[in-house]
Formats: structure tokens, sequence, C-alpha cells
């Protein structure tokens, strides 16, 4: 693709959704790159064009920059440690954390987010400390939202796939620290913003329904059933919309506790039984013995 042409896209799709230089590029790049890159007398590299992509709304997978080699590797590397985490795979996380950190001086800041995000998880699965943790994920978003203060939360920013993961993360260690209303309202803010902004729709349908099973999950635990109930049923019309069922037992689990809760046992049983049947295609036998027990126990019932 000719340089202009990356540049009049970036430009048009900026000012079709009526965003300034100074949000789009807020902690990605400067001002004055971005007028440069959209001008086309500057060439982004990888992770800043995907960077813009994402707060813009578009898959980058439509588009073509021009990138050296060792850009190409370090992004598959990156790409490996996502998918790593996601499986819980810390070993293999650690492995590629190690062999990134020595490209680490070539990085873009974008790069190193991930990474100090990776070995935060690390952390935490290898020792417990959630105070610790904690403060590391802070570390990690002001990495590009430098002013990012939790009391404040998101307020008018626009954000990429790995911030929103990221402030995910940082809304339920809010919430487990006690401060509830602040990760709750985090949560909040993470699902509202996918849902008045254009983003790229795969990518929502991997984020929206972790983030409203976070919100669901938390409800519950206040009482707040008829919410959670309806959150739920959100999130598994969007599973099912985009066929992302990782989350989607979790989310009929939550719902079928919300309705028990709610008197409506016979939706309960059968959201129960689903939410059964698709965990042991999976293999996540401890959470389905958890769920019988519960259920068992709370509701007098077997699944």
């Amino acid at each position: 693709m000719a340089n202009y042409t990356i540049g009049d896209m970036v430009y048009e799709s900026r000012r079709a959704r009526g965003y300034s230089q100074e949000e789009l590029s807020f902690g990605i790049c400067s001002t004055s790159s971005l007028s440069r890159i959209e001008n086309g007398s500057q060439i982004p590299g990888r992770k800043i064009f995907e960077a813009l992509m994402q707060r813009l709304g578009i898959s980058d997978s439509l588009y073509s920059a021009y990138i050296s080699k060792e850009e190409m590797e370090i992004c598959r590397f990156v790409e490996k440690l996502v998918w790593s985490l996601e499986r819980l795979d810390f070993a293999e996380s650690e492995r590629l954390v190690h062999e990134l950190e020595g490209r680490l001086g070539k990085c873009h800041n974008l790069e190193k987010q991930y990474v100090s995000f990776a070995k935060a998880n690390i952390f935490l699965h290898k020792t417990g400390d959630h105070g610790r943790f904690f403060e590391l994920l802070l570390k990690t978003i002001r990495i590009t939202m430098a002013d990012f203060d939790p009391q404040k939360g998101i307020e008018r920013r626009l954000l990429t796939f790995h911030e929103i993961t990221i402030l995910n993360n940082i809304a339920i260690e809010l919430y487990n620290r006690g401060r509830k209303e602040e990760g709750l309202r985090l949560l909040f803010e993470l699902k509202d913003y996918m849902e008045t902004h254009i983003i790229d729709e795969q990518e929502k349908a991997r984020k929206y329904p972790l983030v409203v099973y976070n919100i669901s999950t938390r409800l519950g635990k206040l009482g707040r059933y008829e919410e959670a109930y309806s959150l739920c049923s959100q999130g598994i019309a969007c599973c099912i919309e985009y066929s992302k069922l990782v989350i989607l037992p979790y989310l009929l689990a939550n719902k079928a506790y919300a309705a028990a809760e709610l008197g409506r046992m016979e939706e309960a049983e059968k959201a129960f039984h689903q939410s059964i049947i698709l965990l042991e295609l999976c293999q996540k036998e401890e959470c389905v013995e958890k769920i019988r027990q519960d259920v068992r126990v709370k509701y007098g019932f077997e699944v």
C-alpha cells in the first residue's frame, strides 16, 4: 500500500469519528508524529499502526504497512505471548518473555507494555502477592496512559485492545481490594466503551463477554441478581453471535445462579445443565464439581 494511502486512511477515519489528533495519539506516539503519518511524510511502525487502527475500530488485517523483518518477528512473539496467557500456560509465557526481553531496547512502548503485563501475571502465578500485582498493573497501564488514576477511571479515552485487557484486570483487583465501587465503575466503563465506540468486531467478541462476566460475577456477590441476569443474557448473545465460546459456560452459570436467586428455578436448572455440558466438553472438571455441589447445597436439586 502506498504511504499516502495509509495516511489518508488514518486521517479520514479519525475525522469521521470526531477524534482529535491528541486523543488518537495519546500514549502511542506524539501528535506531531501522527500529523506526519496523516500527511504521508512518515511511515508508521507496525505496533503504532496496529494501535492507531484499534483505537479507530478498524481491523489492521485489512491493511498492510512496510515493516522490517525484525518488527514482524517481535509481533509474532507478542501474539504467541497473548495466546499463552489466555491459556494460563505460564511456563510458555515466561519462556517467551525471556526471549522478548532481549529485544526490548528495539521495541515500541506498546510491546513493552504487553511484556510488562505478562510479567505481572507470571509474578502473581508464582507468588500469589496481589498487592504487588496491583502495583505492577498500574505501572503497566501507565506506559501508555501516564496519568491514569483508578479513582477517575478512563474518562474520555481511546483504548487499544491491550489497554482494555489491562484495565479489566485492574478493575478486578480494585474490587478484590475492597474498592468495590471503583472496580465496578471501571468494568462498566469498559463495557460502555465497547458498546459506544467503533472497534473491531472480532476483538470485541473476545473481550466484551469477559468484561460482562466479570461484572455479573460481582453484581451477584452484591445481591444485585436482576442486573446480573440481564448482563449475562447480553454476554451470552454476543458469544453466540460471534461463535466465541470460551466464556459462554461461565456466563451461563452466572445466569443460572442469578435466576435461581430470583426464584426462576426452571430456567436456572436449564442454564446450569447447559453450562455443565460445555464445561465437561472443555474438561473443566473442577468447575463442574463446584457447580454441582453449589446447586445441591443451595437449591436442593441435582444437575
